[in-house]
């Protein structure tokens, strides 16, 4: 199992490294017009060069991220709002037909897990997702972080079509299929399953009512350990 999400890990932080590749092209256009853009005498190219300066320098950090990720670490505190930002920022930089919103209740308190475990499950459903939509107009994917008494809820939810009804009992294993016949991550469930089962959390399936697919995450609440000095 280690090897495969060694291996899936990777192709997920590449198939995202693709995403920022393609967001670079903004400012790099923008810097390649800039001459033609000089000939304009109503053309601030001050704000120009600050905006793709901007871009530029969010487009490479985001890119670093993702192609020299952070070695997992132990389990402590995790902020959530810091794994939902990155996967937000990168969805859009791939500017994918699907849109993307992100919530997080004011409540939500730290997550005790492995912060970098939280950020691998995350990208492989919203990998899926875009997977599942990429045919779809009006595709939305809807990502809600809540506090729910002894644990942190995150709700990962599409409106595609959904997932095949005879998939329930092998939801977590290779190769699986949509409803419509699309071919969904082959690893992406099963090592994000495992990947949060490592940092003391969990992933379920858990479809509502209306269409597409719906996948809660839960971890429990940080309790900081009691030390001596603090009794």
């Amino acid at each position: 199992m280690q090897l495969l999400i060694a291996a899936n890990r990777a192709a997920a932080y590449t198939a995202a490294a693709r995403w920022v590749v393609h967001d670079l092209r903004s400012p790099a256009q923008s810097l390649t017009l800039l001459a033609d853009l000089m000939a304009d005498p109503d053309t601030d190219i001050e704000e120009i060069l600050r905006e793709s300066c901007r871009h530029l320098g969010r487009s490479l950090d985001l890119l670093s991220r993702v192609l020299h990720p952070a070695p997992p670490g132990e389990r402590g505190p995790i902020s959530v709002r810091e794994p939902l930002e990155l996967i937000r920022d990168l969805h859009h930089a791939g500017r994918t037909r699907a849109r993307l919103e992100v919530t997080v209740d004011a409540s939500v308190p730290a997550a005790a897990g492995i912060e970098r475990h939280l950020e691998h499950a995350l990208l492989n459903l919203v990998l899926n997702a875009n997977t599942a939509l990429q045919h779809s107009d009006g595709g939305l994917i809807r990502i809600g972080a809540r506090d729910n008494g002894e644990q942190v809820e995150i709700v990962v939810a599409d409106n595609g079509p959904g997932l095949a009804p005879d998939l329930a009992g092998s939801l977590f294993q290779r190769a699986l299929t949509g409803a419509s016949g699309t071919r969904l991550s082959g690893a992406g469930l099963p090592v994000a399953s495992e990947v949060l089962r490592i940092s003391g959390g969990t992933l379920t399936y858990a479809p509502d009512t209306g269409p597409g697919a719906r996948f809660v995450i839960t971890l429990p609440r940080w309790r900081r350990a009691v030390t001596p000095r603090d009794q």
